[in-house]
């Protein structure tokens, strides 16, 4: 499965598992290196997901009317 098939939610354990095995054991000068890049590219794909769902969520507000009325999410 592709980065781009892959949920947030997966992207974001993937993420979390490399982190551990970057605070928790002993890598090598390379691995250390490695992982962390790969925790970058995660962090940024995941950063790219949640500011599209961003753009995709509105908030319903009440005018001084009392309608409803849809605003971007700040």
């Amino acid at each position: 499965m592709s980065e781009k098939e892959k949920t947030f939610e997966v992207l974001m354990g993937e993420l979390e598992t490399l982190v551990a095995r970057l605070e928790s054991e002993d890598l090598n000068l390379d691995d250390a290196i490695q992982h962390n890049e790969a925790a970058l590219k995660l962090i940024k794909l995941c950063r790219k997901r949640l500011d599209t769902a961003r753009q995709k969520i509105d908030k319903l507000v009440q005018n001084s009317a009392g309608e409803w009325q849809k605003q971007p999410l700040d």
